[in-house]
């Protein structure tokens, strides 16, 4: 007798997917950026290897600063999810009922979720103090800036609005042209 009591679970899994734009063709061809997701997931992933080489032994205030950072990287992550609701998507492909969220975190910074994850990966790398974990920090970096770029692309077409809150409103982190390209 076959067990069926996982098929409304699998039914609700697999209309998410669809429901942010996931197909098997875009995962061939990476038409909705789905190679970025998929190698931010693998460098985020990367942070649970071991320590190696160790670069320093922080003191112990770092190493709670560090704890600080961790917790408002998640409690950042929380408050973008929150207020992005059902315009979420991991792809950098907004999805098509998808509206222009401008307040809450998002009033200060037009990736939240990507300045948290840096945030997380930060704090990880301070208190692993290796030298693989900096280089998954700097690699994260380039992957969400890059994915941030094409999401804007997409946002700008998507928003007559959207040009004027890129000029008004830091990307990633105020002021560090690397992570803030207003101009």
């Amino acid at each position: 007798m076959k067990n069926h009591s996982n098929k409304p679970l699998n039914k609700l899994i697999s209309n998410i997917f669809i429901e942010w734009g996931f197909t098997t063709e875009g995962l061939k061809d990476n038409r909705r950026g789905e190679w970025w997701l998929f190698a931010q997931l693998i460098i985020l992933s990367a942070h649970f290897l071991p320590s190696s080489p160790i670069l320093s032994t922080w003191p112990l205030i770092v190493k709670g600063i560090s704890i600080i950072i961790f917790y408002y990287g998640f409690y950042r992550s929380y408050l973008s999810l929150i207020t992005l609701g059902d315009n979420l998507s991991p792809l950098p492909e907004p999805k098509e009922s998808a509206v222009l969220i401008t307040r809450g975190v998002y009033k200060s910074c037009r990736h939240p979720l990507y300045q948290s994850l840096l945030y997380l990966s930060f704090a990880f790398t301070c208190l692993r103090g290796s030298l693989i974990h900096l280089t998954l920090l700097i690699l994260l970096s380039i992957i969400l800036i890059k994915k941030a770029r094409l999401e804007e692309l997409k946002l700008k077409s998507k928003h007559y609005n959207y040009k004027a809150y890129m000029s008004n409103t830091p990307a990633i982190f105020k002021g560090i042209k690397f992570f803030d390209w207003r101009n």
